[in-house]
């Protein structure tokens, strides 16, 4: 008993100082914006605040930018890796970069180039005849267990 009295007085402690700082917020706003009532109910009752939207947001309030997956492993190119600003600095004239092309990168496995083929579906079965000599045993054993009246057909 003493082990879970001190962790809900622990949760209890943080749930207070949440509320509290949730509080001061929104008192702060209510007599900027001169919303009186607001002020009344929150002075009145203050766990009332967590009825009312915070300004205050947890998380990442912009989406990241979104990732380009890579497109292959192909090797280097034969001259390494060239920083463009290096090139431009050194007085270098710079050349335009290659036209991009709808062509896969090179090092694709050929079982990548072609569009895959989805097996047909199997036709089902046909279900097997309803057996007569079955349902009449399934209707007595029925009759005798009294799920189903006598007269039952």
């Amino acid at each position: 008993m003493g082990c879970f009295t001190t962790i809900l007085f622990l949760v209890g402690g943080v749930f207070v100082m949440v509320t509290m700082i949730r509080w001061f917020e929104q008192v702060t706003e209510a007599v900027e914006f001169a919303w009186w009532n607001k002020v009344f109910v929150l002075l009145a009752m203050p766990f009332t605040v967590w009825f009312f939207p915070s300004r205050v947001s947890a998380g990442r309030p912009v989406l990241p930018p979104r990732h380009e997956p890579v497109r292959g492993f192909g090797s280097l190119p034969k001259g390494g890796i060239v920083d463009p600003d290096a090139t431009s600095i050194a007085g270098a004239p710079t050349t335009a970069p290659p036209p991009a092309s709808d062509q896969p990168p090179p090092g694709t496995p050929p079982e990548f180039l072609v569009k895959p083929k989805v097996p047909p579906h199997k036709p089902k079965g046909a279900r097997p005849a309803v057996d007569p000599d079955k349902v009449a045993k399934l209707k007595k054993k029925m009759r005798e267990q009294g799920m189903l009246p006598p007269d039952a057909e």
